[in-house]
């Protein structure tokens, strides 16, 4: 069985923290368990590291001088979609909710930080250990795969699936985003070109289930979707 210290070793960390102390000591921890560990002072520096170096995870605090820690992780987001987006905060306001679900991240924590939950919710919202996209090709759960070059997708007998084009455009969103949970707001901003409701985007959302295998969407309940990769 792989362990936590395997699962995490092959991805890098930048972390932005205004608190020295909770910089240096998050840092420490964290190179223990991955193959490189940034931090930054502050967001403008964090930006900086980023492009830079890149990283495969960012976490952020929410206060921080100049620029916060959302409006940091929302140009994260846009600049690299792929990139697993955290913050830390010691609000639990529904106000910073919504403000981080609007910042696309994938999930928060709360101040004083627990490394284990840390570490266990970084491994979960990870891509499967095996190769979840081979080249142009995604593999869900189930045993569908869709090809992302021709939009195509095929079932676990490796027959073609015809798509609608919001069924497709959502699929799509959706795997580009596997790591974390994709709101509805986002679907009805990058699907869409009008305002639509909540009950239409759920009508398109459960024809494109039926077109796939049982479990491969999630739904969570007043965030959104979240596919599974195989």
């Amino acid at each position: 069985m792989e362990t936590l210290h395997e699962r995490l070793a092959d991805y890098s960390v930048l972390v932005a923290e205004d608190d020295p102390s909770t910089l240096k000591w998050l840092v420490r921890i964290l190179e223990i368990y991955f193959k490189k560990v940034h931090g930054a002072a502050d967001a403008l520096e964090a930006m900086e590291l980023f492009q830079r170096d890149g990283a495969d995870i960012v976490i952020a605090d929410i206060q921080m001088p100049d620029v916060d820690g959302l409006s940091f992780l929302q140009k994260i987001a846009s600049l690299a979609p792929a990139t697993l987006r955290i913050t830390m905060t010691a609000f639990n306001s529904h106000a910073y909710l919504n403000r981080a679900l609007d910042a696309g991240v994938h999930f928060y924590l709360k101040k004083p930080i627990d490394i284990d939950e840390l570490l266990v919710a970084v491994a979960a919202n990870l891509p499967a250990p095996e190769a979840t996209q081979k080249g142009n090709m995604a593999s869900l759960a189930g045993g569908a795969r869709y090809d992302l070059q021709q939009h195509i997708l095929y079932d676990e007998k490796g027959s073609f699936v015809r798509l609608t084009r919001k069924e497709r455009d959502i699929l799509e969103l959706l795997i580009h985003n596997h790591r974390g949970v994709v709101s509805v707001e986002k679907i009805e901003a990058s699907v869409w070109e009008e305002p639509v409701t909540v009950d239409a985007i759920r009508m398109v959302v459960a024809g494109l289930r039926k077109k796939l295998p049982q479990g491969t969407i999630e739904t969570h309940k007043g965030l959104g979707y979240r596919i599974i990769l195989a």
